[in-house]
């Protein structure tokens, strides 16, 4: 019957609906926070939205502390880490879609690559630290280009072979028949059709690179090298922990990865989905 709805389905968005107020609370609660003024921390009994709703904390925060340069290093770290990984995941993916590897070389690579998406932080922690101190490149961005480049590069080879491999060979074959050479073909062919498989694997390495805290606080000593996730620790000082400008960081931290994935969302999607929808096929 058309006109009559399926108590299953009002049961679904109920369920859904209270998923969303409990996923979504802490972030509107983290918001509240950055908009009260000091004396409305404190407040008997506390409200849930600012009385006097205020910019001051997001001012001191940036201005102030100066956090504003941890947000610069923050901003040339990732931008740096999304190129450095792009690069290196397509002198390695291309090669292993378009050229003819051997079948058991391919898989091994890619099943290496994979294994070293799941090691877990905490293991290699300390060899990278001793590494990055005797290569000199302690408390500077580079270490940490590096190093987010590393972490990223695995789930970006997948996504980019996932791309290259729906790209037909007779596009490029066409343009080598014609007289092009590889690399005229890759870069005049291949690159603008993969352009949407370099937006996802871009967002998403921002994404991670940003939001990355144990790095950040082990190779970093100094403002000079020190990334915006850094910035929340600095408010808790010894006397006092400063709420509302330790929430207008973490909004600004949470807000930037967030729009860059709702912006480029149906890209991402389809990344992560690949594999699902080949199977489908």
């Amino acid at each position: 019957m058309a006109g009559r709805r399926s108590p299953w389905r009002l049961v679904v968005l109920l369920t859904l609906g209270g998923l969303a107020l409990v996923y979504l609370f802490p972030f509107a609660w983290l918001l509240s926070t950055s908009l009260k003024p000091t004396r409305e921390l404190y407040s008997q009994p506390p409200t849930l939205w600012p009385v006097h709703p205020s910019l001051d904390a997001y001012s001191a925060a940036l201005l102030g502390a100066g956090n504003w340069v941890l947000l610069r290093n923050s901003l040339v770290v990732c931008l740096a880490a999304v190129v450095l990984t792009l690069a290196l995941a397509l002198l390695i993916a291309y090669p292993l879609t378009r050229l003819p590897v051997p079948a058991a070389f391919r898989r091994g690579l890619l099943s290496w690559l994979l294994s070293l998406r799941f090691l877990p932080s905490m293991v290699v922690v300390i060899p990278i630290f001793a590494t990055i101190r005797q290569l000199g490149l302690y408390d500077r961005l580079l270490a940490l280009i590096l190093i987010y480049a590393a972490f990223s590069l695995p789930f970006a080879v997948w996504m980019l072979k996932g791309f290259l491999s729906e790209i037909p060979m007779e596009v490029e074959e066409a343009a080598l028949a014609d007289g092009a050479t590889r690399w005229r073909a890759f870069f005049q062919i291949m690159l603008p059709m993969l352009s949407p498989g370099l937006l996802a694997a871009s967002v998403i390495t921002f994404a991670l690179a940003w939001s990355e805290f144990l790095y950040a606080l082990i190779l970093t000593a100094t403002p000079r090298s020190q990334t915006f996730s850094i910035a929340v620790w600095s408010f808790v000082t010894e006397f006092e922990i400063i709420w509302n400008q330790m929430a207008a960081v973490g909004v600004i931290s949470a807000l930037v990865p967030v729009v860059l994935l709702l912006l480029a969302r149906r890209y991402v999607i389809s990344a992560l989905t690949f594999g699902a929808v080949r199977e489908k096929a």
